[in-house]
């Protein structure tokens, strides 16, 4: 399979070092684009991938397409391409298939929000459950990113709340985990070893969950002995509001 990209910025190259990663593909079979041709260049030869100056380059060389340029771009970008019946995968948020389907002319659209940790093939890709690609257009689009993502259909009314929980809630994580650092710092661990702990840890406990099922409530409970160290520690998060201000966190984007 040759895969292009049009628009080559921070999602898209996550992606494709997810890809790279896993060795799902190969960097010569990689087409991509993007505004600054000279820039793109550079970031392309990086990761072995073909540099194009137009888009339309990139859908006559490739079998799939990703489109990665910004929501407020798709209309202009779109406006003069020809998919050719090829599978279009959209990793732009807030752009669900009713609205893309007008946009992408002949294209066999899947459309879908990734989130960061995909670099790492740890990622989390939501589709939309409605799409225009034939079931084999789907299934070598499922064959080529459950190799680095955990795929999860979502219907286009709950698609934004589950990009809060997969895509913007890594930021969330990522302050918890300075936090941690930076508690373990305060009581003399090295930066470096407070960090590589708290990440395993939040690595492990996302692992059992997903292993286990057990509702969080259980698992946190499990932890915590009659008077002693972790209780302590869980009340003096309720008394902060712990659980109330992730919750807010959540409301302050889907308002």
């Amino acid at each position: 399979m040759k895969l292009g990209m049009i628009g080559f910025g921070n999602m898209a190259t996550a992606m494709l070092e997810g890809l790279l990663l896993k060795n799902t593909i190969c960097p010569r079979d990689v087409y991509v684009c993007a505004a600054h041709y000279d820039t793109l260049k550079e970031r392309a030869q990086k990761y072995g991938a073909n540099a194009c100056e137009k888009a339309q380059e990139v859908i006559d060389r490739c079998d799939m397409i990703l489109l990665a340029v910004k929501p407020y771009q798709a209309q202009e970008v779109c406006a003069s391409l020809d998919f050719k019946n090829k599978t279009v995968v959209s990793v732009m948020a807030g752009q669900p298939f009713d609205k893309l389907s007008g946009i992408v002319k002949n294209g066999a659209l899947i459309c879908t929000i990734p989130n960061t940790p995909i670099a790492v093939a740890q990622g989390i890709l939501l589709v939309e459950n409605r799409t225009s690609a034939s079931e084999k257009q789907y299934e070598q689009f499922e064959q080529l990113f459950s190799a680095v993502s955990l795929i999860v259909q979502v219907d286009a009314e709950h698609m934004n709340i589950a990009m809060v929980l997969s895509s913007c809630a890594p930021a969330f994580t990522e302050m918890y985990l300075e936090a941690l650092g930076d508690a373990g710092v305060k009581y003399g661990l090295k930066r470096s070893e407070a960090y590589d702990l708290a990440a395993k840890m939040i690595e492990g406990v996302g692992a059992l969950y997903l292993a286990q099922k057990n509702h969080p409530g259980a698992m946190k409970d499990a932890v915590c002995s009659p008077g002693g160290t972790t209780i302590k520690g869980v009340c003096a998060l309720e008394k902060e509001g712990f659980r109330n201000a992730v919750i807010s966190a959540v409301d302050a984007i889907e308002q």
